[in-house]
C-alpha cells in the first residue's frame, strides 16, 4: 500500500511539474477561416442549391508534440433551410489540403454530424501508425457548402455560416458570408476626382460603368436600351470627342449631347456583352457651381437603380501654400551657426518642406511680385533645395528654381525672399495641350537672432496671391538669461551691482567644452570680474572657476559639458565703472556666446577687428550672380540683437543736472506722423491732433524720445492706465482721464485731461512741456505746429 502511495504522489508530482497549456489544445492549434467563392445572386436568378461556396480552415499553429490525433469544428448556419446531412452536407464535403496537394485520404476518418436543423459539426483524425500525415502548419481543411440552399431569398438576404472549436482557437469565424441576394444594377466609378474652377471646364478622368451582379452588362442591360449619364445643378457637359472601350472592344453606340445630360442610345451586344463599359474624354464645366460645390453624374439604365458618382470638385481660382501637416515642426536653436558650433545639438537647421502650387493651370499669375516673409530675427542660411512638379518654369534659360530663391532673398534684403513679376512662366489653361497646375517645393536652412523664441511662420503676400501663412520651424533659446533692473546712481569706480546674473542651460551636456560666454553692458564698462559659481548638480565645469573682465567685457568658458541635469551659472558681485558723464537712463546688458555665435578670433582670443559678427556673415546666402555660396561681407553689428535685459542698469542720477540738459528743438506739426528733432525727420505711429477741448495733444513717448529721453524710460501700465516717465531725478507720471501731472509724486495741474487715440497716450501741449521742464514752448497757428525749444 505505501508503496502504491507513494507512486501516486510521484505521478502527481509529475503531473504538476507540467504547464497548464500542455493540456490545453487551443492553445497549441490555431486556424483562420474564410469563405472562397461566395455566390451573389439578382432577387430574380437565386441558386438553391447556391453550388461553388467553401468554407476553408487553414491552420496557422499546429503543435503535434502534445499527443492531440483529432480537430473538431462546430459549424453553425443562419438564413439556410434544415439541414439534412447527405443531402445538403456529406462526409465527404470535407477534404485536407497541404502545400497545394490533396492529403485527405491520409487521414483516419472524417466524420460529419448533423446536430441541428442550423448546425453540424465535422471531425478530422490522424492515423495511428507511425510516420502518419499528422496537422501542419498551413495546412488548408475544406468544407464544400455548394449543396446548402438559402431559406429567405429577398433583396438583400444573405446566408452566413460562424466557426468554433474546443481544440482550436478560431480567427475570423463568425457570419461568414457564403451566399447574399442583390437586386439588378450598375456601378459606376472614375479614376479620380478632378478640380475646376468656376467658368472653367474640367476632363474626367475615365469613367467605368458595370454590372453589380451577373458576369456581363447584359445581365443588367438589355440591347436597344439607354445609358443616360445626368450632371447636378451648376454644371454642364461640354461636346468632345469621346473614347469609348469595353473588354470585348471598341463600341459605336449613337451620342446624344444635351447641356446637362449624354446619351448612348440604342445599345448592343459590342456593350451588353462586356464586363465593363468606360468613357474617355467626357468634359464638364462649371458654368454656375460656387467653390466647394461637387459635380455629380448620374447613371440610368432602364430596369435597375440609378447610381451616383462624383466626378469634379470646384475650387478657387487660387495659389495655396502648405506643409505636410503629418510632418512634426522640427526644433532649432537660435542664436548658434548651421553647423551648431559651440553645443552639441546635432540638427541641421532644416525647416519643414513647404509646397506652393496653383489650384489649376493658369491660376499662378506672374504679372506681379509675391514675397515670402520669415519673422524678425530669422533668416535663411546655406543651400536652399527645391524641386518642381507640373509645368513650371523659370523664364530665365539656364537658372535653376535654387538660384531663383538666391535671387528673391537679395530682393528682399536678406530679410524676405521677394519674387519679382515675369521670373516665371505662367501656364497654360487652354483646353489644347493644356499644361499641368505648376508647383514648387522648397526647404529652408535657418538660423534665428539669439533673442529669437517661439515659431517660425512663413507668411505669403503679394497683389495676386492670397495671404496665407505656416509654420515651419520652432527656435528655442540654448540659454537662458535671468536679470533685473537695477536703479543705480553714478559712483565713478567699482560701483557694484546688487543683484545677480543667472544663466540657464536649455538641456544637460548642451554647451559644448571651450564654449565661451560674454556680458556686455552699452556705454558703460564693467570694473571687475565679480563671483561665478555653477550649480552642484549639473557636473558643469568653468575654466579657472573664475569669471573675468577685458576691455570692460566679462567673459567665462566651459571646461568641461554638464551631464545628467542642465547647468545654472550665477555671476554676483559685478562691479562698474560709471563714468560721471553718462546721462540718466536705461542701459542694455548684452549676454551671448561669441563660440555659438563663430566669431572669427586673433591669436589673442579677442574677435578680429575685421571679422563681423556671428553666423549670419558666414551663412546668408549671396546673390545667384555672384560666386555660389559665398557670404555678404558687409553685414553690420545691428543685424540681429543680443539684449539679454533691456534697462538693466537705471542711472536714476545723472553726472549733471538733467534740467539743463535739453538742448533739442523739437517740431511737431499736428495732423503729421513724423516730428522733427534738431535737423532729423523721425516718423511716428500716431500724429499730434487738436482735440474737442481746442488743446493741442502730442503723443507722449514720440516725443520725449525726440527730446532725448530713452525710450526703455518710457514705461506703461495697462492695468491702471498709467504712464510713467523716469528723466534723472524726475519721475513723472501721468493717468488716462485725470487733469493732473505727477512729478515726483507732487500733482500739477493739467490744462486738459490725459486722452489715448489709437492705443497711444496724449498729453496737452503745454502741460508735456512743464512735466518735462521745456519752458520755451511755441505754437503757429497758421501752420498748426508746435515747437518745444530746449534749453540754451
Amino acid at each position: 500500500m505505501k508503496k502504491f502511495l507513494s507512486m501516486v504522489m510521484a505521478a502527481a508530482m509529475v503531473v504538476s511539474l507540467v504547464p497548464a497549456t500542455a493540456f490545453a489544445a487551443s492553445s497549441d492549434f490555431k486556424a483562420t477561416a474564410k469563405v472562397v467563392d461566395a455566390q451573389n445572386f439578382p432577387v430574380d436568378g437565386v441558386k438553391n442549391p447556391i453550388g461553388g461556396s467553401e468554407l476553408q480552415l487553414t491552420l496557422t499553429t499546429a503543435d503535434t508534440t502534445k499527443g492531440v490525433d483529432s480537430l473538431k469544428f462546430t459549424v453553425t448556419t443562419d438564413n439556410v433551410v434544415d439541414l439534412v446531412k447527405n443531402t445538403h452536407i456529406k462526409d465527404e464535403s470535407v477534404y485536407v489540403r497541404y502545400d497545394g496537394a490533396d492529403v485527405t485520404k491520409s487521414f483516419e476518418t472524417i466524420t460529419v454530424d448533423v446536430t441541428d436543423d442550423n448546425e453540424f459539426e465535422f471531425t478530422v483524425t490522424e492515423k495511428s501508425e507511425e510516420n502518419a500525415t499528422q496537422f501542419e502548419r498551413g495546412m488548408v481543411i475544406g468544407i464544400d457548402l455548394s449543396e446548402m440552399a438559402m431559406d429567405k431569398t429577398s433583396k438583400g438576404k444573405t446566408a452566413t455560416i460562424s466557426v468554433d472549436s474546443d481544440d482550436a482557437t478560431i480567427t475570423n469565424g463568425d457570419d461568414l458570408v457564403f451566399a447574399s441576394v442583390e437586386s439588378k444594377g450598375i456601378k459606376a466609378s472614375v479614376k479620380d476626382t478632378v478640380d475646376v474652377a468656376t467658368e472653367e471646364v474640367a476632363e474626367i478622368k475615365e469613367l467605368k460603368i458595370e454590372p453589380a451582379v451577373g458576369d456581363t452588362l447584359g445581365a443588367v442591360a438589355k440591347n436597344g436600351t439607354d445609358i443616360r449619364l445626368k450632371l447636378n445643378s451648376g454644371f454642364e457637359f461640354v461636346k468632345s470627342d469621346l473614347t469609348l472601350s469595353t473588354d470585348k472592344g471598341t463600341p459605336v453606340p449613337d451620342v446624344a449631347w444635351d447641356d446637362d445630360e449624354v446619351t448612348f442610345e440604342n445599345i448592343g451586344d459590342g456593350i451588353t456583352s462586356a464586363e465593363w463599359f468606360k468613357i474617355d474624354g467626357l468634359k464638364v464645366e462649371a458654368t454656375s457651381a460656387k467653390s466647394g460645390s461637387t459635380a455629380t453624374i448620374k447613371v440610368y439604365v432602364d430596369g435597375n437603380d440609378t447610381v451616383s458618382v462624383e466626378v469634379a470638385k470646384v475650387v478657387d481660382y487660387t495659389v495655396s501654400m502648405s506643409v505636410d501637416e503629418d510632418e512634426d515642426v522640427p526644433v532649432i536653436y537660435s542664436g548658434v551657426d548651421v553647423n551648431n558650433t559651440g553645443i552639441t545639438d546635432d540638427s541641421d537647421h532644416d525647416a519643414l518642406e513647404v509646397t506652393i502650387k496653383e489650384s489649376f493651370a493658369g491660376a499662378w499669375n506672374n504679372s506681379k511680385d509675391f514675397t515670402l516673409s520669415l519673422p524678425e530675427g530669422v533668416y535663411v542660411a546655406d543651400e536652399i533645395s527645391t524641386s518642381t512638379d507640373g509645368d513650371f518654369k523659370l523664364t530665365t534659360s539656364g537658372k535653376t528654381t535654387e538660384q531663383w530663391f538666391q535671387d528673391a532673398y537679395d530682393e528682399g534684403d536678406y530679410i524676405d525672399l521677394t519674387f519679382k513679376r515675369r521670373t516665371w512662366e505662367e501656364t497654360n489653361p487652354n483646353d489644347t495641350n493644356k499644361d499641368d497646375p505648376a508647383e514648387i517645393s522648397f526647404t529652408l536652412k535657418l538660423v534665428a537672432d539669439p533673442n529669437f523664441e517661439g515659431d517660425v511662420v512663413l507668411k505669403l503676400t503679394g497683389d495676386a496671391v492670397e495671404e496665407q501663412e505656416v509654420t515651419i520651424a520652432k527656435f528655442v533659446k540654448p540659454y537662458v538669461v535671468e536679470a533685473q533692473q537695477n536703479d543705480m546712481q553714478i559712483d565713478y569706480r567699482n560701483t557694484e551691482i546688487p543683484t545677480s546674473v543667472v544663466i540657464k542651460e536649455a538641456e544637460a551636456g548642451l554647451w559644448d567644452k571651450n564654449t565661451e560666454f560674454r556680458l556686455a553692458l552699452d556705454k558703460i564698462e564693467f570694473d571687475d570680474e565679480g563671483k561665478i559659481a555653477v550649480d552642484n548638480k549639473s557636473g558643469l565645469e568653468i575654466k579657472d572657476n573664475e569669471i573675468k573682465e577685458k576691455d570692460g567685457v566679462l567673459y567665462f568658458t566651459v571646461d568641461s559639458r554638464s551631464d545628467d541635469e542642465p547647468a545654472v551659472v550665477t555671476l554676483s558681485g559685478m562691479q562698474l565703472y560709471m563714468d560721471r558723464s553718462l546721462p540718466a537712463g536705461a542701459y542694455d546688458l548684452d549676454v551671448y556666446s561669441p563660440t555659438m555665435l563663430a566669431d572669427k578670433f586673433n591669436n589673442d582670443g579677442d574677435v578680429a577687428d575685421n571679422a563681423t559678427k556671428g553666423y549670419l556673415a558666414q551663412a546668408i546666402l549671396k546673390p545667384a550672380s555672384e560666386k555660389e555660396n559665398e557670404v555678404i561681407a558687409d553685414i553690420n553689428d545691428d543685424f540681429y540683437s543680443e539684449t539679454a535685459k533691456a534697462g538693466f542698469v537705471n542711472i536714476v542720477t545723472a553726472g549733471r543736472e538733467d534740467t539743463d540738459s535739453f538742448t533739442t528743438k523739437v517740431v511737431v506739426p499736428v495732423g503729421e506722423k513724423y516730428v522733427i528733432s534738431g535737423e532729423t525727420k523721425q516718423e511716428i505711429p500716431v500724429p499730434a491732433y487738436i482735440n474737442a477741448d481746442g488743446y493741442t495733444m502730442l503723443p507722449l513717448r514720440a516725443v520725449s524720445v525726440a527730446l532725448g529721453i530713452n525710450s526703455n524710460n518710457v514705461l506703461w501700465d495697462q492695468a491702471t492706465r498709467t504712464a510713467t516717465v523716469m528723466y534723472g531725478s524726475k519721475i513723472i507720471s501721468m493717468t488716462y482721464g485725470q487733469k493732473v501731472v505727477y512729478v515726483n509724486a507732487a500733482p500739477i495741474p493739467a490744462s486738459t485731461s490725459v486722452e489715448i487715440k489709437e492705443n497711444r497716450m496724449f498729453l496737452g501741449l503745454r502741460d508735456l512741456g512743464n512735466a518735462l521742464g521745456v519752458t520755451d514752448i511755441t505754437w503757429d497757428a497758421a501752420t498748426k505746429t508746435a515747437t518745444l525749444n530746449g534749453n540754451k
